[in-house]
């Protein structure tokens, strides 16, 4: 089953006999995995799993539901802010789908923007935060999707939910998108809904409302994913119009291949096509020797990605006689978010969510 036939089934898109059938099946295997995480939570909320500490301040950036929500630039967002405060920060991450080198796409994709800062993978991520702590000179750690990894304790954990599939489907995995039940929204300190614009006020405002009927002190703010450059094969920026009267050929292997293909068109890009591979794909020479073909069969001027495909298929990109550029995309809060952080945040312990309290109001 490929990703979109799976999107089409647990949607309910899908209404014949088969579509029928399969939520069913799906069902059934929803129902021991959310008793597992639900026991699990219970667990931690009443002390009988332990959680450790580490010397410095964490922050978690997490969400509910599979796939991409924007964790990864509202992690560099935060590293960026830091790193303008004069503070060093650390991120810690799991290193899902991570190659040969132990790295990730999403881990390659923080080292191409922020070369000095310092990671740390492990599925353990107590231990991959004493190991960071140990090796680098650190005043706090990221927690690059942590929400659901509990072991490790965090002074303050910010939840992401995707405007264009909040709640996924408010099913739980395999029957929907949700890791967790929504009631996990309790553990929040701040919840941010991602990609604020492709949605109205009205579908916000209801988003808003929902969160706070689940957790009603959770602080709430909205942003949007930007593009703020791109990326050639020699390392060098342009700016995002550069292509833009460009016949172009598109690819990505995202967990929303849509949201790429609306940012394109946002930006007025000219591509033939966007062809989808899945999520976390690791390219290959004969992908790169494909991609290429069919760049010249069209007869497009450039190929362009996203910075996490970008990252994982340079190493082939120097075959390429029609050059390869990677949208870089950024994060634009609702508000002044780095004022914020600057006058009311920055310098106090973050043991204590309760500060956060009327400070981060980014309405």
């Amino acid at each position: 089953m490929n990703a979109q036939t799976y999107q089409e089934l647990i949607s309910g898109k899908r209404r014949d006999f088969w579509g029928t059938l399969g939520r069913f099946c799906l069902t059934g295997l929803e129902i021991p995995y959310s008793l597992a995480m639900t026991a699990r939570n219970f667990f931690y909320d009443h002390g009988l799993r332990s959680v450790k500490k580490v010397s410095v301040p964490v922050i978690s950036v997490g969400n509910l539901t599979l796939g991409g929500t924007g964790k990864t630039p509202l992690t560099i967002w935060l590293a960026q802010w830091f790193l303008q405060q004069g503070k060093r920060p650390g991120i810690v991450s799991r290193g899902y789908h991570a190659d040969e080198t132990g790295w990730n796409d999403e881990a390659k994709e923080i080292r191409m923007l922020l070369p000095d800062v310092p990671q740390a993978f492990s599925k353990n991520r107590f231990k991959a935060a004493t190991s960071l702590l140990s090796q680098h000179p650190v005043d706090l750690i990221l927690l690059d999707d942590g929400f659901q990894h509990r072991k490790l304790f965090r002074d303050i954990d910010i939840v992401l939910l995707d405007a264009t599939n909040e709640f996924g489907y408010n099913r739980v995995f395999p029957r929907g998108l949700l890791r967790e039940n929504i009631a996990s929204l309790k553990r929040a300190d701040i919840v941010l809904l991602s990609r604020a614009d492709a949605v109205d006020a009205a579908k916000r405002a209801d988003v808003r409302k929902q969160v706070y009927q689940i957790a009603p002190d959770v602080l709430w703010g909205e942003f949007s994913h930007v593009p703020v450059s791109l990326l050639d094969e020699s390392g060098q920026t342009w700016p995002v119009d550069f292509l833009k009267n460009h016949k172009l050929l598109a690819f990505c292997g995202l967990g929303n291949p849509q949201t790429f293909r609306s940012t394109l068109l946002s930006c007025g890009y000219h591509f033939q096509e966007l062809i989808v591979y899945p999520d976390h794909h690791i390219y290959t020479k004969r992908d790169a020797e494909a991609l290429q073909k069919k760049a010249e069969q069209t007869r497009s001027h450039a190929l362009i990605c996203s910075l996490k495909d970008y990252v994982k298929i340079l190493s082939h990109s120097p075959d390429f006689a029609v050059p390869v550029y990677a949208l870089v995309i950024g994060v634009q809060m609702a508000s002044d978010f780095s004022e914020i952080l600057k006058n009311h945040l920055f310098g106090m312990t973050f043991a204590y969510p309760i500060i956060f309290e009327n400070i981060l109001k980014l309405n």
